[in-house]
């Protein structure tokens, strides 16, 4: 597990700087500025070609970033012939364009990714409340059981995964509104808007759920003993089952829950299972294939209340670009909650948390991985945008100082200032790796 954790946070990494460091470069060659070098990685080279245009394109060894070298007269000399080639010599808002591309290109990547996602299907289920937790804000507005969860703050909610988002970044907030559908009788229902204060709501992101302590209790998804589908050429297939089919009970065991039926059926062992058909009762004797995993399965599925939901092209990018939209403004409030102190230092993560979680979110299938992904695209994105000297946004603050001072800062200034960049994400990386470890 820990292997495949730190193959998936090498790829995930790959990936990222890949995609932000093309941003740059991209640009870079559209404005005209010769890109000398384009590296994946730090340190020795593993492979390097050097192609007509003048870029030479390399892997080194150390992939935990990546850059783009460009040619630029405050590096080095640059010969007249080559002078309208370099960074230095572009305008303004073309330098502001190179460097705002890095952090662009991953917010691309990101609705690209959830684009992929859409178009695949999500599987969903109604944001339903069981009820609320006593001593809780959603408990003060007195929330009736089993009304279905629509809007948090005008922000449209689809999953309990976007109830926790938005909630944690509505951190500090002294208000919110809640909109719900509650059953108004007829088949009918009526969408309810209620403001929730919120002024001493306050969580440990990290060890607490921002649901439970808002205090929402959520129904759970609910399945049904009633076979909704058969995998072709599965044992239950084989056996005679049929879609309709209501499960009754398996070893003379009344069923219960899926999740006990389940559990039995991976032990791999024959079962009796009794159904009832069209009123009539039947009894099937199946002997679970076995996965390589060691599990047994007969291959048919559940009725339940989730639903895959798969979107259309045209709908799926939209829905891409408002998922892309909606991520990068929770990123950026929860940011901004970081360096404000509404939320604590000891909720930075570092690689460790990253490797872990990229090596879980992929053990749970293709499309949670993705959603990883994209979800750190954007991260890195906004990250990258923070005004601090060596990073992205460093780099346009000094652009926009030229702007307004009619002069670029000095190159010793801004070694000054890269110097004191440095020595900051330093005591952040360290914080963050402190913190990796005590979660281990």
């Amino acid at each position: 597990m820990l292997l495949w954790s730190l193959l998936l946070f090498l790829i995930t990494i790959s990936i990222l700087v890949t995609v932000h460091e093309f941003g740059h470069f991209f640009i870079a060659r559209l404005c005209g500025v010769r890109v000398e070098c384009f590296s994946i990685g730090f340190g020795k080279k593993l492979w390097s070609h050097k192609f007509s245009s003048g870029t030479e394109f390399v892997i080194a060894m150390i992939p935990l970033g990546g850059y783009v070298k460009m040619l630029d007269k405050n590096v080095k000399a640059v010969s007249v012939e080559y002078k309208k080639f370099a960074y230095d010599e572009k305008k303004i808002w073309q330098r502001a364009a190179i460097i705002f591309a890095g952090p662009l290109a991953n917010f691309v990547l990101a609705f690209i990714l959830y684009w992929i996602i859409f178009l695949m299907g999500i599987v969903t289920y109604p944001v339903k409340i069981e009820g609320t937790i006593p001593n809780t804000p959603a408990a003060m507005i007195n929330i009736p059981a089993g009304v279905e969860l629509k809007k948090i703050n005008n922000i449209d909610i689809e999953s309990w995964n976007d109830v926790n988002l938005v909630l944690i970044s509505l951190l500090g907030k002294d208000s919110i509104s809640l909109s719900y559908l509650e059953d108004v009788g007829n088949n009918n229902r009526k969408e309810i808007k209620k403001n929730v204060d919120i002024s001493h709501w306050h969580f440990d992101v990290e060890k607490e759920s921002a649901i439970k302590t808002f205090g929402f209790i959520p129904k759970t998804l609910e399945i049904y003993p009633i076979v909704s589908r058969i995998i072709s050429g599965s044992v239950a297939e084989k056996a005679g089952l049929q879609i309709g089919d209501k499960i009754i009970s398996y070893d003379g065991r009344p069923y219960e829950n899926w999740d006990d039926f389940a559990a039995t059926i991976k032990k791999g062992k024959q079962i009796r299972l009794k159904v009832e058909r069209e009123n009539e009762i039947l009894d099937f004797d199946l002997k679970p294939a076995i996965q390589k995993n060691g599990e047994g399965i007969v291959g048919l599925y559940p009725t339940s209340t989730a639903v895959l939901k798969q979107y259309g092209f045209l709908d799926g990018f939209s829905k891409g670009i408002e998922q892309a939209v909606l991520t990068i403004r929770l990123t950026a409030r929860s940011l901004y909650q970081l360096v404000t102190g509404v939320i604590g230092l000891d909720q930075l993560s570092g690689p460790i948390t990253i490797a872990k979680s990229a090596g879980q979110t992929a053990s749970y299938g293709f499309t949670p991985y993705l959603y990883f992904l994209a979800f750190i695209s954007i991260s890195l994105g906004v990250i990258n945008l923070v005004p601090l000297p060596m990073l992205d946004g460093g780099h346009l603050i000094f652009l926009l100082f030229e702007k307004i001072n009619g002069k670029a800062l000095s190159n010793k200034a801004k070694e000054q200032f890269f110097r004191i960049g440095f020595v900051l994400l330093m005591v952040i990386m360290g914080i963050a790796l402190f913190n990796d470890f005590l979660r281990l």
